[in-house]
């Protein structure tokens, strides 16, 4: 089965999730497909926030970023309306775990003890 918006759409009618509402939790991709965002290399890559992607200078600098409020076709690289609602998505730790590690080893001071630990 390709990994695209139908074959979400399929899969999650045949598991009947309109009806048990299960909680999700999978990688950034499948979350991608099931809120139905626009795939590639979006503008607007996180499903929870506005954060732009393409803003480099501003990365590791911002500290707020607006939050989605809702998932409006054809606004955000939102392509359809999502198949199940954002409530209903876990995320997935470990890329959570990634993502902390590595935001900790950036904001290291590079002279320091804690650095050259690592290196």
């Amino acid at each position: 089965m390709k990994e695209s918006h139908k074959s979400m759409e399929r899969l999650l009618s045949a598991l009947n999730n309109q009806k048990h509402k299960w909680l999700i939790c999978g990688d950034l991709k499948v979350v991608g497909l099931i809120l139905r965002l626009q795939g590639g290399y979006p503008k607007y890559l996180c499903f929870l926030c506005l954060w732009d992607n393409r803003a480099d200078d501003q990365h590791y600098v911002r500290q707020e970023w607006p939050s989605r409020q809702r998932l409006k076709p054809g606004s955000y690289n939102v392509v359809f309306h999502p198949l199940v609602e954002l409530s209903k998505i876990l995320l997935p730790p470990l890329n959570i775990k990634l993502g902390l590690m590595k935001n900790f080893v950036k904001a290291l001071d590079r002279e320091g003890g804690g650095f050259a630990f690592l290196h």
